[in-house]
């Protein structure tokens, strides 16, 4: 279905944009992609001053490049001609660099952030990916976080269980998997009767009774669903800043979650599919009592039903992101 677009443009200013790794370029190609399906849409990124790289379906602006291929400073930025003096921003990290820059070459405009490290400086309103509806009043967007259903049918290959715990790692650029992370190591001294399996770098190390008994890669995103599908549980010891990602994508295969306290992760908990932790001894007791099926049933449907109407909804999506695009138009219009 192709949607009739407006005469609105929305200018996304993204430095993350080629980090495919990256949750804030995740987040922000996803609403860059809901937006177009309504607006006009422009991408400036860091790259050489006034050239325009064709990326599916945008084409990427170049506002020039710093020393440290991050954006130049302002005198140095060039800036695409011919945005409407109406034009909605949406910066995908406002640190002081990106701040600068908008100031120099965007002074009047509105800004909305899908994450920021500097307060609330300026005219600028961060959108909301998680949390309940009601907090401070603003609408929570969502986000289409796809998945392939079919993970779920077939394990991963290199495992010939499933229930496992398994663990996302809060660690990177390890050498060896060798010892665990602290925490995994907790899990499989207190549970040993159960495979921990631990990913890190692109690799799950699978553990039981304190012992390591294999390695498997990780080599795409569908051999990461099928590890979540067929979890009993998944331990996220570092979700994701924006929206948690793989959280979400382990509720809507149906597998609750166990995450940080004071983490974006913890509001997909409390929705229903999940439980919390504060230190090792909390973590533990949330493994305790997701032992119990009858718990984990519960925690599976409620969790998989959020997920589906928050985060499973492509079109809900689109349509959440054009009222709020509509409603940060200014009144002149």
């Amino acid at each position: 279905m192709i949607e009739s677009k407006t005469d609105s443009t929305t200018l996304f200013v993204s430095r993350t944009w080629k980090l495919p790794e990256s949750e804030v370029s995740f987040v922000t190609r996803s609403v860059a992609g809901a937006a177009s399906r309504k607006n006009q849409v422009t991408v400036v990124v860091p790259a050489a001053a006034g050239a325009v790289e064709p990326d599916g379906a945008f084409d990427l602006f170049g506002a020039g490049v710093g020393p440290d291929g991050s954006w130049p400073s302002p005198t140095d930025a060039v800036w695409p001609a011919g945005l409407p003096a109406d034009t909605t921003i949406i910066a995908d990290e406002l640190d002081q660099r990106t701040w600068a820059l908008l100031q120099a070459k965007a002074r009047n405009a509105l800004i909305r952030t899908i994450s920021s490290s500097i307060g609330e400086a300026g005219p600028s309103s961060p959108l909301r990916f998680t949390g309940p509806a009601e907090a401070d009043g603003s609408e929570v967007i969502g986000l289409h976080v796809p998945i392939n259903p079919l993970a779920a049918t077939h394990r991963h290959n290199g495992l010939g269980f499933t229930g496992y715990l398994l663990v996302l790692s809060d660690r990177a650029g390890v050498p060896d998997v060798v010892p665990p992370t602290p925490m995994a190591a907790w899990l499989t001294a207190r549970f040993p009767h159960l495979e921990v399996v631990v990913i890190e770098d692109a690799t799950a190390a699978v553990w039981r009774g304190r012992v390591l008994r294999g390695v498997v890669s990780v080599f795409t995103r569908t051999d990461l669903w099928r590890l979540l599908a067929h979890a009993r549980v998944t331990i996220d010891l570092a979700p994701g800043p924006i929206v948690a990602r793989e959280c979400v994508e382990s509720l809507r295969f149906a597998t609750p979650i166990v995450v940080p306290h004071h983490s974006v992760a913890r509001a997909h908990a409390e929705a229903g599919g999940g439980l919390t932790f504060r230190d090792h001894s909390e973590l533990l007791a949330c493994i305790s009592h997701l032992a119990d099926d009858g718990v984990r049933a519960v925690m599976s449907v409620r969790g998989r039903r959020y997920a589906e109407a928050r985060y499973g909804d492509q079109q809900g999506f689109v349509d959440s992101v054009a009222r709020h695009l509509e409603g940060a138009v200014p009144s002149h219009r």
